[in-house]
């Protein structure tokens, strides 16, 4: 099970990452973003991170169960945005959206809410619920 979970959060990371970098590429952002083979691989550890984190938070939180899949993917995408994005910033790695133009905000937190988009569905779909009743959390 946990496999397939870290499946979804791996495409997730990678399209998010290209997004980004396309948006990069086009000229849409400005945020500076470089990809290396270190910081790919950087992504994807903070992207299971952040989907490991948040399927945790979906079996504790009764509440976000019944939300759908968009409302929920959206608001952590923006949260991981709000907290990744200035942790980058503040190591030199990439300028902060806000301060590099409205395109280049609008191109990162597309980026995330499609992660969060993907990582929540990626949970609701394999069974967050299953397990619980199954007790293999």
């Amino acid at each position: 099970m946990y496999l397939k979970y870290s499946l979804g959060f791996l495409i997730g990371s990678l399209i998010q990452a290209g997004i980004v970098m396309m948006a990069e590429k086009m000229g849409i952002s400005h945020m500076g973003a470089k990809l290396t083979f270190v910081q790919l691989l950087l992504h994807i550890g903070a992207g299971q991170i952040a989907g490991y984190l948040l399927l945790n938070i979906i079996r504790k939180a009764k509440v976000l169960q019944d939300l759908g899949t968009f409302i929920i993917g959206i608001i952590w995408g923006g949260i991981i945005w709000a907290i990744v994005i200035p942790l980058n910033a503040a190591q030199g790695k990439v300028k902060l959206p806000w301060e590099a133009g409205t395109s280049t905000v609008i191109s990162s937190i597309l980026a995330f809410f499609v992660f969060g988009i993907i990582a929540t569905y990626t949970i609701k779909h394999y069974g967050y619920r299953r397990m619980q009743t199954e007790g293999r959390h």
